[in-house]
């Protein structure tokens, strides 16, 4: 019986380590091997603390680093308001042309040396689409507060929208308690308009991380993609042929024209604080591909040169999702047979997939069909990208021959039924094993109690 047990549990195990083996995938390759293999340089000492690399079209995770640590994103978070700014917009409660006047305050805010800013003059009227580019592109605090204000005047409700806002998108680890990325400290008592600010956390960092950042750039990307006609260019001009005019360099020097220039980057914004280091929500598109690289936690804050240092890495992961990843058609329209079921495609099946990934599908509720072993994806609110099959409600008709498999799902099988046979093939042997022993032990006490009768006659 023992020896029985010991055999089995040596089975279960070989199997399980054969599972194991052939479900483990190819390891992704490090940050610095990235960057070496971009022919581009970097110090160890800088890498990201956190990072990853999605495609914007399906939600797929192409590479990833930390993706949930918590991290300050710093002035990334003025994406946040540019977000609810196109939101408000689209609503129907402002334009583009509405003209937000500086007050007093608003100049102060301006004037305030510690934060990146821009020139805001009171009594001046500053229109919606200049101050975009304002917050966008120079990082402006007071751009932001005044867009802020503008789509909701009290300060803790504003927040408390970006917080639901954050939540809906299934952005599980962000806290907003501020709208430019800067602590309200920082703005020396001018933040909001109210004097009674006492419920606004003071000194609090806002907290994200790589992966609810490329959840949110995704979704911004996907509704106001318009926000790239203010982040594409590496210089821009805001009020021009006005006393007021100024002009800015991006600080996204992946740019094409500025310092690393990447071809087919075209946004979006920059970050950089004590705490956060530095950082970038970078996005690029080439054809129908477009991919978003968060990277966060560069360098250290001490040396100011980080602005520079988070562009190579940025760099090599645009790159690794270009070179090993495609956005592409991977089943035609027409009549196919998945899973040993014909079936008619009226539309074709595009996904994004790793070039060197074998193509194979599946038929999901007998209505879908989709990739079998896709990349994963960055939420689970995301769905995976699926075609609907022709059917008798749409005017074809869904035939089930006899099965056939592909040669993957075909050797599972076969492994499985091996498991199985060898399963009951040791149940077998252990029921004849009990049953010979039993037999055995009732023949034995039988003659033992022959043998006792014999004697007991011969005493007679």
């Amino acid at each position: 019986m023992k020896k029985f047990f010991l055999v089995l549990c040596i089975v279960f195990g070989m199997i399980s380590i054969n599972e194991q083996a052939s479900a483990s995938e190819v390891q992704q390759p490090t940050m610095m091997e990235l960057v070496k293999a971009a022919g581009l340089t970097a110090d160890v000492k800088n890498e990201p603390k956190t990072a990853i690399l999605i495609d914007s079209n399906t939600g797929k995770i192409l590479w990833e680093k930390n993706p949930d640590t918590i991290h300050n994103p710093a002035s990334i978070a003025k994406l946040l308001t540019a977000y609810r700014v196109f939101e408000v917009i689209k609503e129907g409660k402002f334009t583009l042309e509405t003209k937000v006047t500086a007050t007093p305050r608003y100049e102060q805010i301006a004037n305030i040396y510690e934060l990146s800013n821009n020139k805001i003059q009171q009594g001046v009227s500053y229109s919606v689409k200049e101050l975009i580019p304002m917050m966008l592109v120079p990082s402006s605090n007071v751009a932001t507060i005044m867009l802020a204000e503008l789509v909701e005047q009290d300060s803790a409700k504003y927040l408390k929208e970006l917080n639901e806002l954050c939540e809906s998108f299934g952005m599980m680890n962000t806290k907003i308690y501020n709208a430019t990325g800067a602590q309200i400290s920082s703005f020396k008592g001018l933040y909001s308009d109210d004097p009674q600010t006492s419920e606004l956390a003071q000194d609090k960092d806002n907290e994200t991380t790589a992966r609810d950042l490329a959840i949110f750039t995704r979704n911004l990307l996907e509704r106001y993609p318009e926000i790239l006609m203010y982040t594409k260019e590496p210089k821009i001009k805001v009020m021009t042929g006005t006393p007021n005019e100024e002009e800015f360099e991006s600080y996204n020097y992946s740019l094409p024209g500025l310092q690393y220039s990447f071809d087919g980057v075209d946004g979006l914004k920059t970050g950089s604080s004590q705490t956060g280091a530095f950082n970038i929500d970078a996005t690029a598109k080439r054809g129908d591909f477009r991919i978003i690289a968060i990277v966060l936690g560069v360098g250290d804050w001490a040396d100011q040169d980080g602005e520079y240092y988070r562009h190579p890495f940025t760099n090599a992961l645009l790159k690794y999702g270009f070179d090993n990843f495609s956005y592409q058609e991977v089943l035609p329209a027409g009549k196919h047979k998945i899973s040993g079921v014909d079936v008619e495609l009226k539309d074709p099946l595009k996904d994004t997939i790793k070039k060197s990934q074998p193509l194979d599908f599946k038929l999901v509720d007998k209505t879908r069909i989709q990739m079998k072993d896709p990349l994963p994806v960055v939420s689970d609110k995301v769905k995976l990208i699926s075609v609907p099959i022709v059917t008798e409600d749409n005017g074809g008709k869904l035939k089930t021959p006899a099965k056939q498999q592909t040669l993957k799902s075909i050797s599972k099988n076969i492994r499985l039924l091996g498991t199985i046979f060898i399963i009951v093939l040791f149940l077998i042997m252990f029921v004849v094993m009990y049953f010979l022993k039993k037999r055995k032990l009732r023949s034995e006490k039988q003659k033992t109690y022959q043998t006792g009768e014999t004697r007991r006659s011969r005493r007679r």
